[in-house]
């Protein structure tokens, strides 16, 4: 009886050693699955007459660069880019557009027919992105007759 109670508690307690501890809490985000645990940028433009805000993300890994787009109504895309790194710039691009990202400043200038913009830009959680690129898009619908 004796040899059976410690062996008992040595069951019990490393039983509860060897237990999953880790926070599976299931991460539920409304961007892509690539971008969990990235970071969001929210920019603005310099120049007030033209499109004045710009929603980006980038990975964890920073690897890919995000870009949301407004496709069709009440639904934001993300476009993404493979990421060009260096010790003071992100820069991403395709045919139509180039993207370069400060990494101190967070100055980000995009380059795109007609014209070169240049927007300052701040590190927000992607979650409070997508909800900021949600409010502009209903901002852009509403008023609309048909």
């Amino acid at each position: 009886m004796k040899q059976l109670i410690p062996a008992f508690l040595a069951v019990f307690v490393g039983g509860s050693v060897a237990a999953d501890t880790t926070n599976r809490a299931l991460q539920v985000s409304p961007v892509p699955g690539l971008f969990v645990g990235g970071v969001g940028l929210l920019c603005l433009a310099d120049d007030p007459a033209i499109e004045s805000r710009q929603y980006f993300l980038l990975t964890k890994s920073r690897e890919i660069f995000g870009w949301a787009r407004f496709d069709k109504d009440d639904d934001i895309h993300y476009m993404t880019f493979d990421v060009s790194k260096s010790p003071d710039l992100y820069r991403v691009a395709n045919d139509a557009v180039e993207i370069a990202v400060n990494r101190k400043s967070l100055r980000l200038t995009m380059d795109r027919m007609p014209a070169k913009t240049a927007y300052n830009c701040e590190a927000t959680s992607i979650t409070d992105l997508h909800n900021a690129a949600k409010v502009e898009l209903r901002k852009l619908l509403k008023g609309n007759k048909i």
